[in-house]
């Protein structure tokens, strides 16, 4: 499976856009039966009930001048819904294929361009609400000239995409599945949706499903921040995730030209206990998983832990990072004697039957 995509999808900016994201992504919208129904060719009709079984699914579509972004468009890409000036929306393409008729089914046709035909299904589908300067971080690069207010469709690929998709810590359900981390009698709950205030604030207010694919707004941006601290700060080593069968970290450092060591990073979006403990425990797990010798664990919050909780997580040779005013972050790092002593238990030398099994190496 080629690595995803992301389709900037404006869905928002007219009267008629407006009732069309009402009709068939606010809720999802019945293809067996119906006009839909019988606009389908058999193959399509197929395919989507494969990827949605239940019968019914999110739509959204694009008129003939979009005809050459969409014609690359595949399963797995992620899709911003934009407009009023925020994105609204993430979804993950499940199907995606060219039919007039099956678009007429649903929405009237463009006053300019004719019917929808560049029709395609969304397989996870999160709202949120992340304002345009949060997503020109992503999107900018350095010839940009600010400002950008998403007015076109446009598709990142490669590099491009990958940065969007690290910022937003997006996890998608084609990748989960092709790099087996959905095992057991764990589901993906396609197309459901996940209660927004999770991803339209900085609070950790709410939960979440366990398998959603677009991380707390909070996470995201404490990872962009300090991916572009260790930047300014001379840190010189790639800046990836670890992809494993037991999930994706939020950051990855691996020795760049100039070398430097090994670090797992995990975000949480706030130093309460208990989001200590989650960070512990994911870090353990991802380590273990790792495709080459970890040389340090990190938690990164939202503010300094207790010391209770920061003398804790140094018993396990993991340290921790929070931002401050004077500094930008500060870096409390475990008492030298664990981290030797940890390392054992991190990644025992005895146990192969993790490592590289499953593994998405980077």
């Amino acid at each position: 499976m080629s690595a995803s995509s992301v389709l900037i999808q404006p869905s928002f900016g007219n009267a008629q856009a407006r009732r069309n994201y009402a009709k068939t992504l606010e809720q999802p919208f019945p293809f067996e039966g119906g006009l839909l129904g019988d606009a389908l060719a058999a193959e399509e009709s197929e395919q989507l009930l494969g990827l949605h079984p239940g019968g019914s699914a999110r739509f959204w579509a694009t008129p003939r001048n979009q005809d050459k972004i969409m014609a690359r468009l595949k399963r797995g890409d992620v899709v911003l819904f934009t407009g009023n000036k925020h994105v609204r929306a993430i979804g993950e393409v499940g199907l995606s294929f060219r039919n007039p008729a099956a678009g007429n089914a649903m929405w009237p046709p463009h006053k300019d361009h004719g019917p929808y035909l560049n029709v395609y299904s969304l397989i996870s589908f999160q709202p949120v609400e992340i304002p345009y300067p949060d997503l020109r971080k992503l999107t900018d690069t350095a010839t940009s000239k600010g400002g950008d207010n998403y007015m076109g469709a446009r598709l990142y690929e490669n590099e491009r995409a990958e940065r969007i998709l690290d910022g937003l810590l997006i996890e998608t359900a084609t990748e989960l599945l092709a790099s087996d981390v959905l095992v057991d009698n764990e589901t993906w709950h396609q197309g459901e949706v996940v209660a927004a205030e999770a991803h339209n604030t900085d609070t950790a207010s709410g939960s979440a499903p366990a398998r959603t694919f677009v991380a707390d707004r909070a996470e995201s941006r404490l990872v962009v921040a300090y991916k572009q601290f260790l930047v300014d700060s001379g840190d010189r080593r790639r800046q990836q995730r670890l992809k494993s069968k037991v999930g994706f970290s939020d950051l990855y450092l691996l020795p760049g030209a100039e070398g430097g060591i090994t670090e797992i990073v995990e975000a949480k979006s706030s130093a309460l206990h208990e989001k200590v403990r989650e960070a512990l425990a994911q870090l353990l797990d991802y380590v273990i998983h790792a495709h080459c010798k970890v040389d340090a664990l990190t938690a990164l919050f939202p503010e300094r832990p207790s010391d209770r909780d920061i003398r804790w997580l140094g018993n396990y040779g993991i340290g921790c990072v929070y931002p401050t005013e004077a500094t930008g972050f500060k870096v409390l790092a475990p008492p030298e004697s664990r981290v030797p002593l940890m390392k054992s238990l991190w990644q025992p030398a005895s146990d192969t039957s993790h490592t590289g099994r499953g593994l998405l190496h980077v």
